[in-house]
């Protein structure tokens, strides 16, 4: 599964901006399906089977499936469906019940079958999410038979378990199991570790196509309107990797692919085949790079890739189906842009490396979900780099480690390898931790080990656990044995605890011997982050590059105590510079006492990689946050280093966007704009809001941040009043601007916009057809500055012809603004309920991250009283309200400890 960077709100209010889905009214069902007959069956006495006691987070392993077979009759316009389930099991000892996970299904008849015999069952609803299965007698050891009867209920604006959603008119049903949902679908061991095939039939209306792992074995028309189709027998697989999707789909041929020539299709709702041109060219080319990088054949028969209208983004890995949001695999020709290729081209290298690894071979417990999402994110970046090298996939991966790094700075983070204790642990394993930290630690470990031996680990891995699952200990020892050494105790320092390490060093040139450096490290804290008490030094891998005169040099080691020495053995006279991070694959901050930094920046950093000079920046960041570099140092630093491309621009937005507003006195405000006006002014001004034929890619993906920058966070009129004149032209003809370019200019214009455009914005949203174009207006409503202009923004998520989850970027947009945060606040607070009632039940989780955007005593006691008693209960929801109040705390340290030398910095402006 993608969720682009998981657990930080910039990547929901960037999918929410990109992403939509269509609504309107219900329709009422033409057909209805015939009954299914359901012979008598006499219920058991169950006296002594009401007092059995539940199993806990995990089934017991006496029972074990050894295939399931699933008919479901399944109309998208409908919200109830039917279904039965042959579910074969091997149990190993007397049972007097059989235990399996259910939620939200209504059982009308269950009984077992034990060779020829048919054993009478009642079925007992527990809890939540489990089903308990009494027989008549107690079952004998040996193989059994459970079959069941039930109905279940497809939720309209949803997106977990069987869900519905209305594309143009039409309704289609699509299933999204990961991590407890397909329980709702089935009865069934919804746990990874029981890996199965399955036999999956679905009864549909005639007009309506059936999609689902496997290709059609047969299609049988009935005379009823409904017709029948089944899907060849999967290889194992677990609950959470079955899927289907049921609708008045179109499913468009890209051709075949990889040595087995697999067939590919891009599967589409109706009427939006011309929108797969870049899927369909993107999908073929990247299977066969994966194949040559494993070894090994995709091991599925055909690949469909899904576009699930409704879908706010984000993708998931079902083998054979994989499954996108639309707006991230489907474009209106000529309305492409070149983020949403890129966008799409990644996401889909990590969906198709899943389909070894964590496919072909599953982890055997949700506390090993890193050895999916981590590995998939870490290949997606050296895939795409092998398939496009001109987009610079080094690049992508260091922006990703910041990322992660920023999460991780948290001491309320978790580890990567996380225990889990309760459903909620799940529920919050699918976090930046564990894709974006996991990746970067693959690639520190990669470049440890070297990458041709760290390959064959993973062909080894994969050989020996194919079909089956596997641990962490297992792909530990398919790496030792690749590289001749226990790598497990370096590998787990950075698995089994939070944190990202500090490591200071002191370049030291005595008279007699070798130049050093003297190694320390610790956990980095920001400021207010209380004290990470029990933190153990990290074995951390670390290379350093240096130069002496015109030869340079690069020496390794790894840091295994609080302090240690690297001696710089071949380097001849003492060092001009010193990188700390060579190559930028080391996962820690790193901080040169001294002139260290000065000596590495002195001349724009020329000598470095680009990688290099971006890890430097995040670095700056990270040490202007713990007080450990003052003000005029980092951002110095940053206007050094910025020169360039798209990358080094974005970097220097990031640095200069962290010394935010709230750290900024009011009279110094004016002062901040002059200084980011000095520093991407020019360069935007010579850009422009508006993309030239001819252009790069690079100054294309460039001009957002530059324009963002010197518009919006410098305040430049000019740019602004043309910001303006472009929007008022866009909204009389949506062809005036190009698709790429249309939220910069939209939000730059809202952002000192006035009652007229709010206006004109406000009613072009509820008039807009497309999720494209309503995702660009909300975006800007979510962007005005005027309280009362923001208040009129945020009733639109209660209209009832609102779609609440493509609003809710205007909710976020609000929050994050200073300006507005209080009214965002307000409404938050006083229709978080009905909020919570129109959004999918995983979504609603992030309406508790609402109250991290303060950086005041007062509003971090508002939003722990408020969102304190409500965070129970939500899955996961204790530990992102813990996360939110550890950044507002953060941001009062940061505000009271940085304003002597932002105010000494900011009044040279």
């Amino acid at each position: 599964m993608r969720f682009g960077h998981p657990g930080a709100v910039i990547a929901l209010l960037l999918a929410l901006l990109l992403a939509g889905c269509a609504g309107g009214a219900r329709e009422a069902a033409a057909l209805t399906p015939p009954p299914m007959p359901r012979p008598r069956v006499v219920p058991p006495p169950v006296e002594d089977a009401r007092v059995l006691t539940p199993p806990g987070l995990r089934l017991d392993w006496h029972a074990r499936p050894t295939r399931q077979t699933v008919t479901l009759e399944l109309d998208p316009r409908q919200e109830t469906f039917r279904g039965t389930v042959d579910v074969e099991l091997s149990l190993s000892e007397p049972t007097r019940a059989l235990w399996l996970h259910a939620s939200e299904l209504t059982v009308s008849q269950s009984h077992f079958r034990v060779g020829d015999t048919r054993v009478s069952a009642e079925a007992l609803p527990v809890g939540e999410d489990l089903l308990a299965f009494i027989p008549r007698e107690p079952l004998q050891p040996g193989p059994v038979t459970l079959h069941v009867e039930y109905t279940g209920r497809a939720y309209d604006k949803e997106d977990s378990g069987v869900f519905r959603e209305q594309d143009n008119g039409h309704w289609y049903a699509m299933t999204q199991f990961q991590p407890l949902y397909a329980r709702r679908a089935f009865p069934c061991f919804d746990e990874p570790a029981f890996k199965i095939p399955w036999v999956l039939t679905l009864r549909v209306r005639t007009e309506d196509s059936a999609f689902a792992n496997t290709p059609v074995r047969a299609e049988e028309a009935g005379t009823d309107g409904w017709k029948t189709v089944r899907f060849q027998m999967t290889p194992p697989l677990p609950t959470y990797l079955v899927a289907f999707a049921v609708g008045p789909f179109e499913a468009v041929d890209a051709g075949r692919a990889g040595q087995n020539g697999v067939p590919v299709r891009i599967v589409v709702p109706k009427g939006r085949a011309a929108e797969t041109t870049w899927a369909a060219s993107v999908t073929p080319p990247l299977l066969a790079e994966l194949e040559t990088w494993f070894g090994t054949p995709y091991p599925y028969p055909k690949l469909d890739v899904l576009a699930v209208p409704g879908l706010l983004g984000g993708a998931m890995e079902h083998p054979g189906l994989v499954t996108f949001g639309a707006p991230l695999v489907l474009a209106e020709p000529g309305k492409d842009t070149v983020w949403r290729q890129r966008g799409f081209a990644e996401t889909q290298a990590h969906e198709l490396a899943h389909q070894w690894f964590g496919n072909l071979v599953t982890p055997a417990w949700w506390d090993d979900l890193w050895l999916n999402e981590s590995f998939a994110d870490w290949l997606a970046f050296k895939v795409v780099k092998r398939w496009r090298p001109e987009w610079r996939g080094d690049i992508r991966r260091v922006e990703a480690r910041g990322h992660a790094m920023r999460e991780d700075w948290l001491v309320t983070a978790r580890s990567i390898r996380q225990p889990i204790e309760a459903p909620g642990d799940i529920h919050s394993a699918f976090d930046g931790i564990t894709y974006g930290k996991g990746a970067a630690v693959l690639a520190m470990f990669e470049s440890w080990v070297g990458a041709d031996t760290f390959q064959r680990g993973v062909r080894h891995y994969l050989q020996a656990h194919a079909r089956g699952t596997a641990t962490t200990e297992d792909f530990f020892q398919a790496l030792s044995l690749a590289a001749g050494r226990d790598v497990a105790p370096v590998f787990s320092s950075f698995l089994d605890q939070p944190g990202v390490p500090l490591v200071a060093m002191t370049l030291q040139c005595p008279k007699e011997g070798a130049p050093r450096l003297a190694l320390e490290q610790r956990r980095y804290l920001p400021l207010g982050a209380r004290d990470a008490a029990g933190s153990r030094p990290w074995q951390v891998p670390l290379c350093v590059r240096y130069a002496v005169g015109a030869k340079e040099g690069r020496v390794c080691t790894v840091l295994t105590e609080p302090t240690g020495t690297l001696e710089l053995t071949e380097a001849k006279g003492c060092p001009d510079w010193v990188h700390p991070n060579a190559d930028a694959r080391g996962y820690y901050h790193a901080l040169l006492r001294g002139d260290g930094l000065e000596r590495l920046t002195r001349q724009g950093g020329r000598q470095l990689t680009i990688p290099e000079r971006l890890v430097l920046m995040a670095d700056a960041q990270a040490l202007l946050s713990s007080g450990e570099l003052d003000v005029s140092q980092a951002l110095t630093l940053v206007a050094r280093l910025s020169e360039g491309g798209s990358d080094l621009v974005n970097s220097a937005a990031g640095v200069v966007g962290s010394v935010h507003t709230d750290l900024v006195p009011n009279a110094l405000r004016p002062h901040r704009a002059r200084f980011v006006r000095g520093l991407f002014g020019n360069r935007a001004r010579s850009v422009g809001f508006v993309s030239r034929p001819g252009e790069s890619e690079d100054l294309r993906l460039m001009r957002p941040t530059l324009m963002w920058m010197a518009a919006t966070e410098g305040e430049d009129p000019k740019l602004r009043a043309e910001a303006r004149r472009l929007t008022l032209r866009w909204l009389e003809d949506r062809t005036a601007l190009p698709p790429e370019d249309a939220a910069t200019v939209l939000q730059s214009a809202a952002v000192a916009g006035d009652a007229a455009l709010h206006q004109r914005l406000r009613d072009a949203a509820r008039a807009a057809a497309t999720e494209q174009e309503r995702g660009l207006l909300f975006g800007a409503l979510g962007s005005f500055r005027d309280a009362a202009l923001a208040r009129a923004s945020l009733e639109l998520l209660l209209d009832a012809k609102v779609d609440t989850r493509e609003a809710l970027a205007i909710l976020f947009g609000q929050l994050s603004e200073a300006h507005t945060r209080e009214v965002a606040f307000g409404f938050l607070r006083e229709h978080f309920d009905t909020l919570r009632e129109r959004l999918p039940r995983d979504l609603s989780t992030w309406l508790l991250s609402g109250g991290g955007f303060f950086c005041d005593a007062e509003h971090r006691e508002e939003v722990a009283r408020f969102f304190g008693p409500r965070a129970r209960d939500f899955e996961g929801g204790e530990r992102a309200l813990a996360q939110s109040l550890e950044r507002v705390d953060q941001c009062i340290a940061q505000r009271e400890a940085l304003r002597p030398g932002l105010t000494r910095f900011l009044a040279r402006y």
